[in-house]
């Protein structure tokens, strides 16, 4: 169940009758579809902001150690987090306006919102990355995985901007 069936489940009465109101529903749908996207990105920023944070623990205790190959390591890690949390943040909303040039449809939204879902999985996979209780596994593995994670995060990003702009069909 993705994010719009949630909120769709969560509708009260007085929503659900405006509903059925003619010409309501379209404008209705469009700011439940702004809601949903909102949330969803939302949601995946938290998860890479809860991680930042716990990476920041682990740079104090990597200072204490004085091991400053590692310390800029994680630092360059830490500022691609926040790179990545910005340009999801300020993103393209999930939907077309009435006189937007890219007209973006029924199917291709759904595959964004797909893409979205993909996303917030991978980010709360990515911030297990950084539990303080797996901290020493993380200094002694090193940041390949959680780095290529991010990587990963950031290509479904790319992707879904490239879709809501028009530059790559549905189908890729």
């Amino acid at each position: 169940m993705d994010i719009q069936d949630k909120a769709r489940e969560k509708m009260n009465a007085f929503e659900k009758i405006l509903l059925k109101i003619p010409g309501f529903k379209g404008y209705f749908e469009r700011e439940f579809r702004r809601d949903a996207d909102r949330l969803q990105r939302e949601f995946i920023v938290g998860q890479l902001q809860k991680a930042k944070i716990n990476l920041e623990r682990i740079v104090q205790a990597v200072s204490r150690q004085k091991n400053l190959d590692r310390l800029t390591e994680y630092d360059l890690l830490a500022r691609s987090i926040q790179k990545t949390c910005s340009e999801i943040r300020y993103a393209d909303q999930g939907y077309s306006g009435f006189f937007d040039l890219v007209k973006i449809k029924e199917a291709e939204l759904d595959a964004v919102y797909r893409l979205d879902g993909e996303m917030a999985d991978l980010a709360s996979r990515f911030c297990g990355q950084f539990d303080p209780e797996r901290a020493r596994d993380l200094a002694e593995r090193g940041l390949e995985a959680p780095s290529a994670m991010l990587a990963q995060i950031d290509a479904l990003f790319a992707k879904r901007t490239a879709m809501l702009k028009g530059y790559q069909p549905q189908g890729e």
